[in-house]
């Protein structure tokens, strides 16, 4: 429940401003007096504004999420404010998102194969900043060299991860919220401890 409730709230923001954006550009196309290059213009900003506010707001819950997954893949029982307490990662998860997305935006637009490549060898990158502290490039050159020498496992793991997003999102989203993401999160984090030579525990386990 508690990573179900991060979900929704690093996606609110972007959500409202998509809605503002949304009502006031088929405001403005209903009333017939809106010039096609204004509404371009509103459209196109929104979502630039839309998506650089969910980078923010992602990079900024994310340190709690991932402190979270790692204390249940620990074994341990974490209280539901763990997950919002991530706040002190929030500039190294910053850069670090910033340049992950942007670069897996560009390897998926320019073939597919290198965004998922590139998936594969950052996968950790945020683990490394919550549990060992890293700067944001210093935590995707960790990721990148842990995965290295699993990199075809990890591709074939995060192809199922895809396919078990889009099976939450095809659940009217609330699989993705309830079910998809926290399952995601605590996958990511079993992984991450068998990169650095971890056994993961679920919790109460000895």
């Amino acid at each position: 429940m508690p990573l179900a409730v991060a979900a929704f709230v690093s996606t609110l923001p972007s959500g409202v401003i998509g809605g503002i954006r949304g009502g006031v550009a088929g405001a403005l196309a209903a009333s017939g007096s809106a010039d096609p290059t204004v509404l371009m213009l509103i459209n196109g900003g929104g979502s630039l504004v839309s998506y650089l506010v969910s980078i923010v707001v992602q990079a900024f819950i994310l340190g709690g999420v991932v402190q979270f997954s790692l204390r249940v893949a620990r074994g341990e029982k974490p209280d539901f404010g763990a997950v919002f307490a991530g706040g002190r990662y929030f500039v190294p998860m910053l850069g670090a998102t910033l340049l992950y997305t942007m670069a897996i935006t560009v390897g998926f637009l320019a073939c597919v194969v290198p965004g998922l490549f590139l998936c594969a060898g950052w996968i950790a990158y945020s683990a490394f900043i919550v549990d060992k502290g890293l700067g944001g490039v210093e935590a995707l050159k960790a990721s990148w060299q842990a995965t290295a020498p699993y990199r075809t496992n990890i591709i074939v793991y995060v192809l199922l991860s895809v396919l078990v997003g889009i099976a939450g999102a095809l659940a009217c989203c609330i699989g993705a919220l309830l079910v998809s993401f926290p399952v995601l999160m605590i996958g990511n984090a079993f992984l991450y401890l068998k990169l650095i030579g971890e056994q993961p525990r679920l919790p109460n386990a000895s």
